[in-house]
């Protein structure tokens, strides 16, 4: 817990330049913002990215890493915006 509150701490002003880098993907939904961060690997493009909320005033950060890969960046895109959507509504 420690661990990921700094890591939170840390990654703040990252996530827009995340944003850029995925030529402008975040999304809002309910309240949250959504920015895949798909990277590229030996097995494809993985379904990755942060699901950002602002709490009073502070922007809280929660990574996520899910086991699929995609053979275009688009597509994983894609699906992380969907998995991030089932994350948030599963709150």
């Amino acid at each position: 817990m420690v661990f990921k509150f700094l890591k939170n701490q840390f990654t703040k002003g990252e996530n827009a330049q995340g944003a850029k880098e995925n030529g402008g993907q975040a999304i809002e939904y309910g309240g949250f913002t959504i920015i895949p961060t798909p990277t590229k690997s030996a097995g494809g493009w993985t379904t990755e990215g942060d699901v950002e909320q602002k709490i009073d005033g502070e922007t809280h950060v929660e990574h996520f890493i899910r086991a699929e890969t995609h053979t275009d960046r688009q597509q994983a895109i894609s699906h992380t915006i969907t998995k991030a959507k089932r994350i948030i509504d599963e709150r």
